[in-house]
Order: C-alpha cells, then sequence, then structure tokens
C-alpha cells in the first residue's frame, strides 16, 4: 500500500508540533544546524497538503529570516541569503493550490525587511513575484478576457501578488526601489486599460496615505509618469486596432490626458 503522508495524522500532528515550536527558540539555533536539520524539514513540509503545515513551515523560515538581528554573525547573514533563493522557487511553484498565500507574503515581507539593502536574493525574489504574476495573468485571462473587471473566481491568485507586489513600494529598502518602480511600470503598461485604471487608484491610494518623506517624493514623480505612459499606451492601442474613427482616437487621448491631470491634481 502507497503510503500517503496527507493522510498520515499522527506524523503530520507531530512535523506540526515540532514547526511550531522552532521558532520559539531559533536565534539559539546556530546557522550550521539550521542548514543541515531544520531547513529541509521546513523545505519539505512547505509542500504538505495540510494547510496548517505548511503555513507553520512558513513560519519557521519567517523566524529564521527575522532572527540575529543585534548580531553581526556573517554565517547565518550568508545563510539567509542563500535560503531565499529555494524558499521563493519553493513557495511559488506550489502557489495557487498548496502554498498559502498569507505564509508566502509573510515571507516575502520578512525577506525584504531583514536581508542586507540591495540583496540580489531581494531581486532575484521580486523578479519570480512579477513572473508569476504574468504566468498566472495570461492563464486567467484564457479563460476570462473580462478579469479585469471582476477579482472574483479564478483571477484571485492574480490579485493578491499584484497586491504583495505593490505593497513591497512600502517595504523594500531604497537601493531596490528604483528597480521594483521598474518592473511594476513595465507590467503595468501591457495590461489592458481597465487593469491599468484599477492598478493606478491602487498606487494613488497607498502612495498618499504614505508618511515615508524618504520615498514619497519617488514615488508620487514615479506615478505621475506611469499615469502618462499608461495613457499614451491606451492612445496607441486605440489608433493600432485600425483607426475606426477620428472620434474614438480623440476620445482615447481625452481619457487618457484626464486620468493624468486627475492624479497630478490629488497627489
Amino acid at each position: 500500500m502507497e503510503y500517503n503522508w496527507g493522510k498520515d495524522n499522527v506524523q503530520t500532528a507531530r512535523i506540526l508540533f515540532y514547526l511550531r515550536v522552532i521558532p520559539t527558540c531559533v536565534e539559539r539555533v546556530p546557522a550550521p544546524v539550521f542548514r543541515k536539520v531544520v531547513a529541509p524539514t521546513m523545505f519539505l513540509y512547505m509542500g504538505h497538503p495540510n494547510g496548517k503545515v505548511a503555513r507553520a513551515s512558513h513560519s519557521v523560515f519567517v523566524s529564521f529570516i527575522s532572527s540575529g538581528k543585534d548580531s553581526n554573525d556573517e554565517e547565518r547573514t550568508l545563510l539567509k541569503e542563500q535560503l531565499v533563493f529555494y524558499y521563493i522557487q519553493r513557495a511559488l511553484e506550489a502557489y495557487p493550490g498548496i502554498t498559502p498565500f498569507d505564509g508566502m507574503a509573510s515571507g516575502v515581507a520578512a525577506l525584504v525587511r531583514h536581508l542586507p539593502a540591495g540583496s540580489p536574493a531581494t531581486m532575484y525574489c521580486i523578479h519570480s513575484l512579477v513572473e508569476k504574476f504574468k504566468s498566472l495573468c495570461s492563464e486567467a485571462m484564457i479563460d476570462d478576457a473580462e478579469m479585469w473587471k471582476n477579482w472574483q473566481g479564478d483571477s484571485e491568485p492574480c490579485k493578491k501578488l499584484l497586491e504583495l507586489l505593490l505593497r513591497l513600494l512600502s517595504l523594500v529598502d531604497i537601493q531596490i526601489l528604483p528597480n521594483l518602480m521598474k518592473l511594476l511600470a513595465q507590467l503595468i503598461v501591457e495590461l489592458p486599460k481597465e487593469g491599468q485604471n484599477m492598478v493606478l487608484d491602487e498606487i494613488y491610494s497607498q502612495v498618499a496615505e504614505s508618511d515615508d518623506v524618504t520615498r514619497k517624493p519617488a514615488l508620487v514623480s514615479w506615478l505621475q509618469s506611469l499615469s502618462f505612459l499608461c495613457s499614451q499606451t491606451s492612445v496607441t492601442k486605440s489608433t493600432s486596432e485600425g483607426r475606426k474613427s477620428d472620434g474614438n482616437d480623440a476620445s482615447a487621448s481625452s481619457t487618457g490626458t484626464l486620468t493624468l491631470n486627475g492624479i497630478s491634481a490629488r497627489l
């Protein structure tokens, strides 16, 4: 009889207890021990069909990434960066489905907060999230061309990833922020007009509520430029669709200008 770990309730209970205890003492676990003993188990059970077990595995990652803030343990810092690459691969390959979004989101937030400024691991994380979003969005649009008018159902995983990427605008360090803004701009201008408007409104709300005097000026300038690019993209698409009528072109241009002026005025 083939073993099914998802149905082994005794082993599931044991490993769940183990995964919940580790975060309480992770500060005292040396980096070599975490690498050899804890990390393999943590990554293995990230793919467990039981949501509590998978979520607990992400919590172990968060606790380790957040540990040792007051120490100068270079080995621990290096291990954190090394683990991020496989963590993101492991989390995204099972999303949506097995990977709990809240667990993955907490892991991403922890790594962007606690890794060294300008870390290549953080950039890898952002690039991977963007590529996963594009993949899920393309698949969802095949099934539902009107997905940008309604986020329910199959398009929900796309929305959550996009919201996570937008949240990173206020979390990543200043060295990485320009790269994140560039990647998001490239992603947003490729969206349908309804999608562009929805995302621009979301970014506007986030920037307007921000009290970060360091990054807010850069975000305001970026948002204004992004709004203009989206308005130009809309005009170009309208023109390339066969120049149906001069009235349609004028309407698209007018709408784009109003969107830009509206966001500029509100900010």
